[in-house]
């Protein structure tokens, strides 16, 4: 059995700034319109898979976390952050900016792309949301616009 949701249309979605360092086009600082959208994966149990208005409060809180921000990643070779005082300092190919603190929003990721926003958001639900047994695992998928977008999926193991 499989639950989906789409974030477009029940608004889980927010709106934020990144740069993608080996990326020609992609290394200047731009925005995107996030959605997010999941399926989960299991089993019924009393004739439902699970009951998702608590998930999507918790994936709407991640997004919150996430809405007008600029997107910096806190493991990354190739981009080098500090924090001064009130600013983060960003370095990488020639370029520098110095970012208030309240506009930036860290990620445990190499990069701030789709495909690693998918993997971090999928970790923030893992460490939030406690999924019964019969809920196997789940997919999430971080778009830049309707339609185009990366998927992670995630098994869920053990006890919960």
């Amino acid at each position: 059995m499989m639950l989906e949701i789409d974030g477009w249309k029940v608004n889980i979605k927010f709106a934020a700034a990144h740069f993608i360092p080996s990326h020609h086009k992609c290394s200047r600082l731009h925005g995107h319109d996030y959605g997010i959208k999941m399926r989960i994966y299991g089993v019924e149990k009393d004739g439902i898979l699970y009951d998702f208005v608590a998930l999507k409060k918790e994936v709407r809180g991640i997004c919150d976390s996430l809405d007008h921000h600029i997107l910096i990643p806190r493991r990354s070779e190739k981009i080098k952050v500090e924090e001064k005082g009130e600013n983060v300092e960003v370095r990488f190919g020639g370029k520098f900016y110095s970012i208030p603190k309240g506009d930036v929003a860290f990620i445990d990721a190499d990069i701030p792309s789709a495909e690693e926003l998918a993997k971090y958001i999928g970790g923030e639900v893992i460490k939030k949301v406690k999924f019964p047994s019969n809920v196997r695992g789940f997919e999430l998928c971080v778009e830049e616009g309707p339609g185009q977008g990366a998927c992670e999926y995630f098994e869920l193991e053990g006890e919960r």
